[in-house]
């Protein structure tokens, strides 16, 4: 009878732990994905502003050039 009645009382223990082991998981799962899309978000944007600076400084010096001419 103990038996049966621990065995009642484990198995929604059981249950409720491995849903919130799968929670954790996919949890992480989530946060990995987000940080990894920053990640790669963050170094286009740097490579666009680096272009972008590049850019300006090149078109300012070309113009100077014309003006003085």
């Amino acid at each position: 009878m103990f038996e049966l009645l621990l065995l009642i009382y484990m198995l929604p223990v059981c249950v409720l732990i491995g849903l919130l082991i799968r929670l954790a998981l996919w949890l992480i799962r989530v946060m990995l994905r987000l940080a990894l899309w920053l990640v790669k978000k963050t170094f286009v944007l740097i490579w666009k502003l680096v272009t972008l600076a590049f850019v300006l400084v090149i078109s300012g010096n070309l113009f100077r050039q014309h003006s003085d001419g």
